[in-house]
């Protein structure tokens, strides 16, 4: 068999193309599906400056695709040049090229559209009468103020490319799609959207969040947080989803810039970074994000869709959008004891703004809730009394309100006594005072609203994560020396991991030494997690280690480092079945008020709930 290819271009000579073969060439960057079609017709009726723009589809777009707006129309003298190729009213220069605030500009859309399918366009300027364009032809027409553009039997002058069209069904789904994603960014303007003669799209001019709760799903509307930031290079609006709202595709993750839907790698990875600390696995985000800058920072001259972007500052627009929407995750979620209302706490230090709250909504905790003296940090920690070795000379961390008061002062954290006839330190606890546990897992409050339930795990968890974040952030990691040091066996390959890390694991408050040629001896281990090393430490010390043979020092100690933070505070955190005292459970429910993201342990998922008086009542159908 020969297999030498045949060059059937032999011969021939150089040729220009026809105009007609260059718009078809030139249509396959811009029309590839109906939605296509959709996409480019709605953007230049929001451009034209519409209140309104009404969108039919007859088989899935494929047969017909008709967009009618209130714009400004098109005078008659211009008919024949809005259906050629390279001509627009929107950029006249390189200077307005490199600055563009429309949505089209490139002038190919029509003319692309045109070349392979029927075109037909009708418009009327005020003051004049309406008059229609198609295949070169003008002729007079009615029609209201604006533009109505009909396209009809797509890709019949090119049979091949109709080949590649889905079913109906699929190709109407990206149209709405496609309609919907650009209703977000323009709730100003009325959408209706008329499928084979049925209304299935009425949005009316509305809001940004009244347009944001009709077209996302539920599960995003019951739980996302605001973003609003400013900076230099521009302002970013919006709203993330919870981890709570994460789906399994990415199908509801939306950002605009300047009002134009792009898709960036830059800017999605800036998101998918802050959801790092609360989003893991191949769980997607939700959001909607709106990021308005000066647009001769972006070059939307791309590519002929222009849904990609070129960002000129493109790595401090990274960190604008990674600190933002990280913020907006941190928030704590809390019920202001004063009202009973749902609050946002943007930071730890924002529960002081709750402080001139009078405390009206609890009693006096009853005698039978006191304890003997015991440290509120033992609390916390879960240390019986007198079980505790004496601290190291690092600061402690504060771990209640009060103590938080203190620590601001500059002065020694807690040095403050339990004592059975004190309570713990009054003012504002949004989560409630803690009165008892079920299952082994929750921790029952009750609240100003009613009841709070808490998953004490994942609670806890989330608070000796961060506490590990801050002081390996700090370089100062509070070590607690053990009593007895424990000595466990490791494998071969982690030895030589602890051999070559050493530095690196003292880091990350580990002190070890080897006692034979594989076992180490754990001397020493975070202040915060010294009460739970006894059952856990061997654990975290060999995922350390396998964590650091897998990703290297320098990973673990970077980009790897809080997934590694997070697995050991997962190991130390109080396990299911423990049986806490009212006192313990009151200081997790203090320190989850003052932490950032507690909302979620490090897994993504909640780590609390409330059930207000009305639902309480409705379960045993009270006033009924």
């Amino acid at each position: 068999m020969n297999n030498t290819a045949k060059n059937i271009y032999t011969g021939r000579g150089i040729r220009e193309l026809s105009d007609q073969l260059v718009s078809q060439i030139a249509a396959g960057e811009v029309v590839d599906r109906p939605a296509s079609v959709v996409k480019e017709l709605v953007e230049n009726a929001i451009d034209a400056g519409s209140t309104s723009i009404e969108v039919r589809l007859d088989g899935g777009g494929i047969k017909r695709v008709s967009v009618a707006d209130d714009g400004c129309g098109i005078p008659r003298e211009e008919l024949t040049l809005a259906v050629k190729r390279h001509a627009t009213s929107k950029v006249r220069d390189l200077d307005e090229l490199e600055s563009v605030a429309s949505l089209g500009f490139r002038g190919e859309a029509l003319a692309s559209i045109a070349s392979v399918a029927d075109l037909k366009l009708t418009s009327r300027v005020e003051g004049s009468d309406a008059f229609s364009i198609m295949d070169g032809e003008i002729s007079p027409a009615s029609g209201t103020h604006g533009t109505r553009i009909e396209v009809s039997d797509l890709f019949y002058k090119t049979p091949a490319r109709r080949k590649f069209l889905k079913s109906e069904s699929t190709e109407l789904a990206h149209c709405l799609t496609c309609i919907e994603r650009i209703a977000l960014a323009y709730p100003n303007i009325a959408f209706s959207v008329i499928v084979n003669g049925k209304s299935v799209i009425n949005l009316p001019a509305s809001g940004t969040e009244e347009r944001l709760s009709r077209l996302m799903p539920k599960d995003f509307r019951d739980a996302h947080r605001a973003v609003d930031a400013s900076v230099p290079i521009g302002n970013l609006y919006g709203w993330v989803g919870l981890p709570t709202a994460a789906r399994a595709r990415a199908d509801n993750q939306y950002f605009y810039i300047n009002g134009r839907f792009v898709r960036d790698k830059v800017l999605s990875h800036a998101v998918r970074q802050a959801y790092n600390d609360v989003l893991h696995g191949q769980s997607q985000p939700s959001y909607c994000l709106f990021l308005d800058m000066d647009p001769k920072r972006v070059d939307v001259n791309v590519h002929p869709t222009k849904s990609e972007v070129r960002l000129r500052d493109s790595q401090a627009i990274h960190q604008f959008v990674f600190h933002a929407v990280e913020e907006a995750l941190a928030r704590t979620t809390i019920v202001d004891p004063s009202s009973g209302e749902i609050v946002e706490q943007k930071d730890p230090s924002a529960v002081n703004r709750l402080e001139h709250t009078a405390r009206t909504d609890f009693p006096p905790q009853p005698a039978a809730h006191k304890g003997t003296a015991r440290s509120l940090e033992a609390f916390l920690d879960f240390a019986s009394p007198g079980s505790r070795p004496h601290s190291s000379s690092a600061k402690p961390f504060p771990t209640t309100i009060a103590a938080m008061r203190v620590d601001r002062t500059e002065t020694q954290g807690l040095s403050a006594v339990y004592h059975s006839d004190q309570s713990l330190p009054q003012g504002p606890q949004p989560l409630g005072r803690a009165v008892g546990q079920v299952c082994g897992t929750f921790i029952i409050a009750e609240n100003a609203q009613g009841m709070v339930l808490v998953d004490m795990h994942a609670a806890h968890e989330r608070i000796l994560y961060e506490r590990l974040k801050k002081s390996f952030d700090e370089r100062n990691m509070p070590i607690q020396a053990q009593l007895i040091p424990l000595v466990f066996t490791v494998t071969a390959e982690q030895m030589a991991v602890f051999e070559e890390s050493r530095e690196e694991l003292e880091r990350l408050g580990l002190e070890l030494s080897a006692v034979g040629p594989t076992q180490l001896s754990l001397r020493g281990a975070p202040q915060f997690l010294d009460t739970q090393m006894a059952q856990s430490g061997p654990t975290i010390v060999r995922d350390v280690l396998d964590d650091i043979r897998q990703f290297g020092k320098s990973a673990v100690m970077t980009e790897k480092r809080n997934e590694v933070l997070a697995r050991m505070a997962c190991h130390a955190a109080v396990r299911v079945n423990r049986i806490l005292t009212i006192e313990e459970m009151d200081a997790i429910l203090r320190q989850m008020e003052q932490t950032d993201r507690a909302d979620e342990c490090n897994h993504g998922r909640p780590t609390w709930i409330q059930l207000s008086a009305k639902e309480l009542d409705s379960f045993f159908m009270r006033g009924k």
